[in-house]
């Protein structure tokens, strides 16, 4: 043993010397000791090496447990009548022992968690558990558990169930504990995160658990007091979501018993947003529960009874005086208030309006028991109070019309908007006319005021529905086209309003989409001058004209059209060609001519490309509805996807045997077949007019171009924009893709590649400059956004093969040869294993006597303070550990590294069926040797993200992996899921990338050696599963 480790251990045994003045000498060598370097060192090697025979930290800490039992013994065997200066030095004695113990574990855990978990949990619930250790004791283990624990990764995986539910069981009696020093927010966070941790760690909480949460919503009411109550009921709603699957009737009728509490709680207690906030996503998530996709009837899949009935009545009604207290407080508060109400609190009440409209009935009494109080509800001679209530469309008609108020009409346009968009069946046909009215009556008024994007919100809403309803009398549609033609004309001369832009271009889309009214010509003039830019909203807006109308030859539009006819007419849809692209005569390119949106905006993908095409074609709306027919590449599906509730709402709705419309979607999806292109033919002037337009542009980039000065994602988009409008030519039939990769089109996409590679290969030698990280991350997404590895034919697919054709092999080994550097970059974690000094502000700071008054765990916040709010630097604590996977934990240059192996892994996928300019197999190589057993250190956040990720894409699903690299690929696999088989989160991760795998394990030769290896290792860590 080391001179330094031998001299902590004899101090250690010194620490339960019988005299008091002795073990405070002793205390303070131990502080001394425990952070010298050399010290350090060894013991983090010792408890490392998991050597039991040689001091480590645990066994520290096993004497540290035995000083502060004995200092303990003392303080209560003391004489307990004393003056109170006395009992103030005991109080202090009794801080300073706690702080030591937390010092000491930082000290132990600071370069990583080393001290054993079940050492930690044992000492904390023994001393919460004893009462006699006094709230100092108790406070500072607590949030020792916090944050030292339940925030450390290692720890939260290694907890066992019975340790979660002891510890759930354990707090959740202290926050129910009636006497007044408790501190329950401190308590109430411990319960959420331990809540998380048991639902997502092990098999979840046991329904019987769940009268822990009534006791505490009914004691928040009882006691008049709800700190903490955001907490516990953030935990409820997890406990909720992971018990609904299973347990639906439980959760139903739990809602109806916990409910009428809250809104209690609600009506007569002070709250605050942050807990508002809370209780509407518990009464949304009891709404979907109750009516999965907003099913109203049993038979549909609804959970009905009398009560929660009620209950959809009463909240209701306090959704309606929220909201109009919401708007008397921004009327008559100082300073400017946003006019929005959340979205959260609109999408609940559109949802109970969705449930409790109902045409035959236009008010009803309500009882609202839930405001009885405990002693009147044991006195049965005492009546429920009754309310009358409106319902219908009614009140929302007379919300928009009784107030001129922005604070009291935007939350009503917002909830309009919201129900008539979620659920279109529930505005009946005879409340269209009205409704229509209305909202016209708004729209004129205070044209550029804040409520104008709402009502063009509402209205395009209520255009989209109009035109699904196909059973309009005839005399209704001719009202109706009278109130369209006149909102048309408003929203049509509001269009040069940049701010409402958006708004208007979606409200004119919506009318065409709908059919609703003969779109003029003078509609077109929108797209050929400068009544507006090409815009995103503009691009869509054009894409459903061409889809429903029939663009005109000719109109007459002042300027421009004087111009044209300089040389010969210009037809419509080559001046709609020259808007988008912000073509200029030849003699005004200069180097400050400004480029098009379309080079340095995001606009949905081939969008541009699909209206620049079908302008080309004698039948233009023909052409328009072809490449808009295909169905959405799945490459660009799978990112718009978001984790939700409505998995579970579906699973709910199959339980009633009904044909329901997710069930049709995919079968519908997947024998749709690719038509016939017979038919399309070009006008071949405006083809070699648009050829024109496209090489001016690309020719203008080129002369600009400075290695140092070009935006690099300019050049891609534009590169883009080439071969998209060569893959739509292609798609319709004009030319084949043999002449398209000879046109001058794809030359010039080709030397904006070329020139783009540049900036990747400036970038190699300066991966530390993060003014160009944030420019080649754009550039990476752009480009695998320009990928696309389905097998259905399609636009997307032929554009695809267009741009992989324009990536060189010295692009892609740089954009290799990058990839290899910034995953070596990070240092291992050993390398901070070194001994480090711990004498640094922080840690000293540990040691100094802290004010407990406000964080003892049995004290309460003092009244006024923002008790619910997260403490400084430890709000992560409050959810629990932080996933591996989480973003958090990755640099700017961490970002950068996936999005260029996300590319290279499509890009080799893609390519094994598409001549390309690279070896796809070397590339592929260089990508298996990042997870080479000498470079691979599953541990490092950034890794284990780069082996998911080759693990997901890199075999591809129509395009399988020679099966020699299936078995590179699989070899960490085992190790990974060693290393994180107790980590929920990452299993659950690994398993869903497992898919593609299994299918290339299934196309190899099944008598081959490599087949074998790889379906045997695979099939060993399935089993472990």
């Amino acid at each position: 043993m080391s001179l330094a480790l031998n001299d902590l251990l004899i101090c250690c045994r010194h620490l339960e010397h019988d005299r008091a003045t002795e073990r405070r000498k002793e205390v303070e060598k131990f502080k001394r000791l425990i952070r010298d370097p050399e010290t350090v060192q060894h013991l983090d090697r010792h408890s490392d090496s998991k050597q039991t025979k040689y001091l480590n930290w645990d066994a520290v800490f096993r004497f540290l447990q035995k000083y502060v039992q004995k200092e303990t013994e003392c303080l209560r065997t003391a004489k307990p009548s004393v003056s109170a200066s006395t009992q103030a030095t005991r109080q202090k004695k009794m801080q300073e022992i706690s702080s030591l113990v937390k010092y000491f574990i930082k000290c132990a855990n600071k370069r990583a968690p080393r001290l054993k978990c079940q050492e930690l949990l044992n000492y904390i619930m023994d001393t919460v558990k004893d009462s006699s250790n006094g709230p100092v004791y108790g406070a500072d283990c607590s949030n020792i558990l916090l944050k030292d624990i339940l925030s450390v990764r290692k720890y939260w995986c290694e907890i066992s169930q019975q340790q979660w539910l002891e510890l759930f069981s354990v707090y959740f009696g202290l926050y129910l504990k009636p006497a007044q020093d408790i501190n329950r927010v401190l308590v109430a966070r411990i319960i959420h995160a331990v809540t998380k941790g048991c639902c997502s760690q092990t098999d979840g909480l046991n329904a019987k658990f769940l009268d822990f949460f009534s006791k505490a919503i009914q004691h928040a009411r009882q006691e008049k007091s709800s700190a903490g109550l955001n907490h516990i009921l953030a935990a409820f709603i997890i406990f909720l979501k992971t018990l609904a699957v299973n347990f639906r009737i439980r959760v139903c009728q739990l809602g109806d018993e916990i409910l009428p509490t809250l809104l209690y709680i609600w009506t007569q207690h002070r709250l605050n947003d942050s807990l508002k906030e809370v209780i509407i996503e518990l009464f949304q998530l009891q709404v979907y529960v109750h009516h999965p996709k907003g099913a109203k009837t049993q038979e549909k899949g609804a959970y009905e009874s009398s009560k929660w009935k009620s209950i959809l009545y009463n909240l209701y009604d306090l959704l309606i005086n929220e909201i109009s207290h919401i708007g008397s407080r921004g009327k008559y508060s100082s300073g400017s208030r946003n006019v929005a109400v959340k979205e959260n609190l609109i999408e609940l009440m559109a949802d109970i309006c969705h449930q409790i409209f109902n045409e035959d009935t236009r008010s009803l009494e309500i009882s609202q028991s839930y405001t009885t109080t405990q002693r009147e509800l044991n006195d049965y001679s005492t009546p429920c109070k009754k309310k009358k209530i409106e319902l219908g469309w009614e009140v929302i008609k007379d919300h928009l019309q009784k107030s001129q108020s922005d604070f009291d009409l935007v939350p009503w346009l917002q909830i309009t908007t919201q129900l008539i968009s979620k659920y279109p069946s529930s505005l009946p046909n005879y409340e269209l006319s009205p409704l229509l009215m209305i909202l016209y009556q708004l729209l004129p008024q205070h044209r550029h005021g804040e409520r104008t994007p709402y009502v063009l919100r509402c209205l395009t809403e209520v255009a989209l529905c109009q035109g699904k309803k196909s059973n309009l009398e005839v005399s209704q549609k001719s009202d109706l086209l009278k109130f369209w033609i006149k909102i048309w004309s408003l929203t049509f001369r509001g269009i040069s309003s940049e701010q409402i832009q958006a708004e208007n271009f979606g409200l004119l889309g919506a009318i065409i989409q709908g059919r609703l009214i003969e779109v003029d010509r003078e509609f077109w003039k929108l797209f050929t001058g400068s009544a507006c830019r090409p815009s995103c909203p503009a691009v869509c807006c054009l894409t459903l004209a061409a889809t429903v109308c029939v663009v005109p030859e000719t109109v007459k539009t002042g300027v421009e059209h004087s111009l044209c006819e300089l040389n010969r007419s210009c037809s419509l849809k080559e001046l709609i060609m020259k808007w988008l692209l912000l073509y200029h005569l030849e003699d005004d390119f200069e180097d400050g001519t400004e480029l098009p949106p379309v080079l340095h905006s995001n606009f949905p993908h081939l969008a541009v490309e699909k209206i620049l095409v079908s302008l080309t074609m004698k039948n233009c709306k023909a052409a328009m509805n072809f490449l808009q027919r295909v169905p959405e590449c799945e490459q660009h599906q799978k990112d718009q996807e978001e984790p939700s509730f409505s998995e579970v709402e579906e699973l709910f709705l199959q339980t009633t045997f009904d044909k329901m419309d997710f069930l049709t979607i995919v079968k519908e999806c997947a024998v749709e077949k690719h038509q016939s292109t017979v038919g399309f033919s070009v006008h071949q002037n405006l083809k070699e007019s648009l050829d024109r337009y496209l090489l001016g542009l690309s020719e203008q980039l080129l002369h600009n171009y400075s290695s140092e000065t070009t935006n690099a994602e300019t050049l891609i988009r534009c590169s883009s924009l080439l071969v998209g409008v060569l893959g739509c030519y292609c798609y319709v039939g004009v030319i084949a893709e043999e002449e398209a990769y000879r046109s001058e089109l794809f030359q010039k996409a080709k030397s904006l590649m070329q020139c783009a590679g540049e900036s990747i290969t400036l970038f190699k030698s300066k991966t530390n400059e993060e003014s160009r990280i944030a420019s080649l991350r754009n550039m990476m997404n752009l480009c695998t956004s320009c990928l696309c590895n389905c097998t259905k034919p399609s636009p997307n697919k032929i554009a695809s093969r267009f741009f992989l054709r324009l990536l060189t092999s010295k692009l892609m080994n740089d954009i290799a040869d990058i990839c290899r550097s910034l995953a070596s970059f990070i240092r291992k974690p050993s390398d901070f294993g070194e001994a480090e000094s711990l004498e640094d502000e922080a840690d000293e700071n540990l040691m100094e006597v802290e004010d407990q008054s406000s964080m003892t765990l049995f004290s309460d916040y003092p009244p006024g303070s923002s008790s619910d709010a997260p403490m400084s630097g430890d709000g992560q604590s409050t959810f629990g550990a932080m996933n591996p996977l989480a973003e958090e934990h990755l640099s700017k240059q961490d970002l950068l590294f996936l999005d260029m192996l996300k590319f290279l892994c499509v890009c080799v996928t893609t390519a094994q069926t598409s001549p390309v300019s690279f070896r796809a197999a070397d590339i592929r190589r260089k990508l298996l040797m990042l997870i080479d057993t000498s470079m691979l250190d599953p541990t490092k956040s950034l890794h284990l993200h780069m082996y998911l990720l080759l693990l997901k894409e890199l075999p591809g699903e129509e395009y399988p992996l020679p099966m020699e690299e299936v078995v590179e690929l699989l070899k960490p696999l085992s190790n990974v899921c060693s290393l994180y088989r107790r980590d929920q989160d990452v299993c659950k991760t690994l398993l869903n990338h497992f898919v593609h795998v299994v299918r290339n394990l299934c196309q190899g030769d099944m008598d081959a050696e490599n087949t074998r290896d790889a379906q045997g290792q695979f099939l060993t860590v399935i089993g472990a599963f």
